[in-house]
């Protein structure tokens, strides 16, 4: 895998803010820093012709200024293909506030760092991430829960097995390398879904303290048939706080340089070393039914998600109900609760996940004709293309 220096400009109105950045990555070789104090409309157009040297330009800004946003507007429509687009804005922006920054064209949304500290958890990933034709930078895509039993890791394998499988490409493209991570310790069931061997290397890391290095990994995780990664939920039982953030966040920067997909299985409880996921997150798919419960704990981890990036993709998937032809007035409830389209229906189809599930098999080998198994498909389809059109909207 080669490796390329990835390039950065911040642009900032206040020194302190583009020097704490600089500062932060400055003993990452990978990463070149260059700083402009300046507002993004302050600097007629040059942060246009700045677009062709730079992989990712964060500026500091303020989306009630109508200037910014047209500036903004103009990055966008200059924008070369792999450029990223991070607006720092005041930690107590609003949602109103970051879809008009999100509107305009901004990637991402983070809250204004306050300290180095800050700095570096919210940068680092976006300066570890590889740029160059010969590298990846893997999209990881968090799968959540509403309730238990309600079939997140059945989406989360079968969407990771079907990914791996190629939907949704055209015959001659190559497929993607897809890893999948179930961090659910204490009942995960990843392993058992596919029929793997006991898998203990989150336990391991949760009682020497270790931080995983690519050698860990790749020497640690199971590669199932179809070329899926998987990293299972530990045999043994785990304290869920055992796990550091610093190892989580390991482990997604190291299979975000190797893979295509990242797939989380999160566990229910929001510990503290969620954190390093929901930062690193390109997608959260939250897994829910339409029963008034489930939408409003459905609700909740809405905005659990999406309090530091407002901007954040979250999709809802409707569980155990055929897509319907005419919403019914429930339907239409849960949508505006949720302030989210019910784009992702998965019917209840208990034979055929029953039948993939006693087999250890996903639903491709056991179903892949059932409602179930065409839903899943569908959903790969829909994640694949949606980034696509993400990339796509980075080169118009």
């Amino acid at each position: 895998m080669t490796t390329t220096t990835k390039s950065m400009l911040v642009i900032a109105p206040e020194a302190s803010v583009s020097e704490a950045i600089g500062k932060s990555l400055s003993g990452d070789k990978g990463v070149r820093v260059d700083t402009q104090t300046s507002t993004l409309a302050g600097m007629n157009g040059r942060a246009v012709k700045a677009l062709a040297d730079y992989d990712v330009i964060l500026f500091q800004t303020s989306p009630d200024d109508q200037a910014e946003l047209s500036a903004i507007r103009d990055l966008v429509a200059h924008r070369r293909s792999g450029t990223k687009l991070v607006a720092l804005a005041d930690g107590n922006i609003s949602l109103t506030q970051a879809r008009a920054l999100s509107n305009a064209g901004v990637d991402e949304v983070l809250p204004l760092p306050t300290a180095a500290g800050d700095v570096d958890r919210q940068v680092a990933r976006l300066g570890r991430q590889q740029a160059g034709g010969g590298t990846r930078a893997g999209r990881i895509i968090a799968v959540a829960q509403a309730r238990g039993g309600v079939g997140s890791t059945t989406v989360a394998v079968n969407l990771a097995d079907q990914l791996a499988a190629g939907a949704g490409l055209r015959r001659r493209e190559a497929r993607p390398k897809v890893a999948i991570v179930d961090f659910d310790l204490q009942f995960g069931t990843i392993g058992s879904f596919l029929d793997l061997g006991e898998q203990d290397t989150l336990l391991q890391l949760a009682l020497d303290g270790t931080v995983p290095d690519a050698n860990f990994l790749e020497q640690s995780m199971v590669v199932a048939e179809n070329g899926l990664s998987v990293l299972a939920a530990p045999s043994k039982f785990a304290p869920l706080d055992s796990l550091r953030s610093e190892q989580v966040a390991a482990i997604l920067d190291t299979l975000r340089e190797t893979h295509d997909y990242i797939i989380v299985d999160l566990p229910r409880a929001l510990v503290g070393w969620i954190e390093p996921i929901v930062e690193r997150a390109d997608e959260f798919l939250v897994v829910t039914d339409i029963s008034v419960p489930s939408i409003r704990h459905c609700r909740r981890l809405i905005e659990f998600f999406t309090q530091d990036n407002p901007a954040l993709s979250v999709e809802i998937v409707v569980n155990h109900q055929r897509r319907p032809l005419f919403r019914s007035r429930l339907h239409r409830e849960a949508a505006k609760v949720l302030d989210r389209k019910l784009d992702h229906w998965l019917p209840h189809d208990p034979r055929s996940a029953a039948a993939a599930s006693d087999r250890g098999k996903p639903l491709s080998r056991v179903a892949p004709r059932s409602a179930l198994g065409k839903a899943m498909t569908q959903l790969a389809r829909s994640t694949r293309s949606g980034h696509s059109a993400t990339a796509h909207r980075s080169r118009s």
